[in-house]
């Protein structure tokens, strides 16, 4: 096995996830890896189940040789491991937690993987810098940035590639932007946050997902007491239509519930929904008229073959 100085940035990722996250390779592989049938028929996710398939083809595998067809879209990626870090079993990593992980030490891991794939570490961390202690990203959200980033900087060894991407994630499916730090501001480093500033409100929404990549922008959801409904034929103003065919005309319902969580449900729909959890990947068939809980990471499957992301963002 590669030792510390001699991992490739996806070997830190798998590594650090490991030890810091307590994720493992098959689980992270799970996580991270593609569910589009390669040329021989196979997934990735499922080709993973075998460790030397793994070990050899991804986890350790050089840089320059790692196919990105392996990797499902990584700010869909990162929003999985973000779920499986904040809701482990044990002990759940809080954001500041996390972001501490990828800006502190052990994150200096995947500065020196670029390094040694000869990429610009300096614009890495500059990015990281950004996304996990500028304004305007609450806590939950620096973390989820941050995350994005380190992702693609370990699926793709490509510094500007990955900073390129994570920006636009961050304008894109947060609806915001990463700014320029202000001096003084919140900026979690080795010794930990220096200031705790109040967490801006956050908002709810779904982004669709195909073949494992985003499509299109966020749905972010009304807090009407009569919800979001998502399907075919939904005529609300905030309704969701943004659906494959089998996808029934009122297919299922989002709301908020009393407590301020989000609850979804399937209205009866011909072809059913799966709600998938983000943190353990287990899913389940929603029952009709039967509310579930639907929380940030989590999946809903519409019909076999609709699939949105549910998201959180800054209120705007």
């Amino acid at each position: 096995m590669l030792n510390g100085h001699d991992q490739t940035p996806c070997g830190v990722l798998f590594s650090l996830l490991k030890t810091h996250g307590g994720i493992s390779h098959r689980e992270l592989a799970d996580l991270i890896l593609s569910e589009r049938p390669l040329p021989n028929g196979r997934t990735p996710r499922d080709l993973a189940r075998d460790r030397s398939w793994l070990s050899h083809n991804v986890v350790h595998a050089p840089a320059g040789t790692l196919q990105q067809r392996f990797f499902r879209d990584y700010g869909s990626a990162a929003v999985r491991v973000m779920s499986r870090l904040r809701s482990r079993r044990g002990r759940a990593m809080a954001a500041e937690e996390i972001t501490a992980v990828l800006v502190g030490g052990p994150g200096h891991a995947m500065d020196a993987a670029l390094e040694r794939c000869h990429e610009d570490a300096r614009l890495y961390r500059n990015a990281l810098g950004r996304l996990a202690g500028g304004a305007g990203l609450a806590p939950g959200e620096r973390a989820e940035a941050a995350l994005v980033l380190f992702v693609a900087a370990g699926c793709t060894a490509d510094v500007r590639a990955s900073v390129a991407y994570a920006m636009d994630y961050v304008r894109t499916a947060l609806g915001r932007r990463a700014e320029t730090p202000t001096v003084g501001a919140v900026a979690t480093t080795d010794a930990g946050p220096r200031e705790v500033r109040p967490e801006p409100a956050t908002r709810f929404g779904l982004i669709r997902v195909e073949g494992g990549y985003v499509a299109g922008d966020p749905h972010w959801l009304s807090d009407s007491p009569d919800g979001v409904t998502i399907g075919s034929l939904a005529m609300g103003a905030q309704d969701i239509t943004d659906v494959g065919s089998g996808v029934s005309g009122r297919h299922a319902l989002v709301r908020r519930d009393e407590s301020g969580g989000w609850l979804v449900e399937d209205l009866g729909s011909k072809n059913g929904t799966a709600l998938v959890s983000g943190a353990t990947h287990e899913g389940a068939a929603l029952e009709a008229g039967v509310p579930a809980p639907l929380r940030p990471g989590d999946e809903l499957i519409l019909a076999g073959g609709t699939t949105f992301v549910a998201i959180e963002g800054v209120a705007g």
